[in-house]
């Protein structure tokens, strides 16, 4: 009984054969077109797995994982995908296409998650380049610069006509602009014309 046992496991080992990895039949034509010419195809780019693998199982260790990747970055991206059946080609989108595997249901989840990552991101591309909201920006921007030099104005023309600037603040010039801050050792702190809190070590009182 066991001659025959471990006669039929030596004949099974001798009929099993390594095949392609099912991930290497994967792939996708960008931007098929016809060439123009004689009405045949052409594209830009073929993307794959880049596996050359061959193995007795349906996957070469680890590319069930590869493939997964693969067809929720395709379907994300739109693409079109082909399984090649050893000449037969079969053409699908790429949740279609991973149905028939156990991952299939992560494969939709994926692309739809990416879909909406893109579609977020879009959004607020658009925004950002949204005429009536840089407008707004700006003006909001120019409104505080113009607060700021307003209030330092004041500032500046209080201590000219006699009156008495806060206890600690002083009028330097810094560059050319008159600023109105506080001096503590030999830095100058003072609001500039955007309303941002700056120091300076290169100043003259005036």
């Amino acid at each position: 009984m066991a001659a025959k046992t471990t006669a039929k496991k030596t004949a099974q080992t001798k009929t099993a054969e390594p095949t392609r990895c099912e991930c290497s039949r994967y792939s996708v034509l960008v931007n098929v077109r016809e060439n123009g010419t004689d009405g045949d195809l052409t594209w830009d780019e073929e993307l794959t797995t880049g596996c050359a693998t061959t193995t007795k199982r349906v996957f070469a260790p680890g590319h069930d994982a590869k493939l997964k990747s693969a067809l929720i970055r395709w379907g994300a991206q739109g693409h079109e995908v082909t399984r090649d059946d050893d000449g037969v080609n079969t053409s699908a989108d790429a949740a279609t296409l991973a149905a028939k595997f156990v991952f299939g249901h992560m494969v939709a989840a994926g692309i739809k998650r990416a879909e909406g990552k893109a579609a977020a991101k879009a959004e607020r591309e658009a925004a950002k380049n949204d005429p009536a909201k840089k407008a707004a920006k700006k003006a909001l921007r120019q409104a505080k610069q113009a607060m700021t030099a307003a209030l330092d104005e004041a500032k500046i023309d209080a201590g000219e006509r006699g009156y008495k600037l806060q206890a600690d603040e002083v009028k330097a010039k810094v560059g050319r602009w008159l600023r109105v801050g506080t001096v503590e050792g030999d830095t100058f702190t003072y609001t500039d014309a955007k309303g941002a809190t700056k120091t300076t070590t290169k100043f003259q009182l005036v």
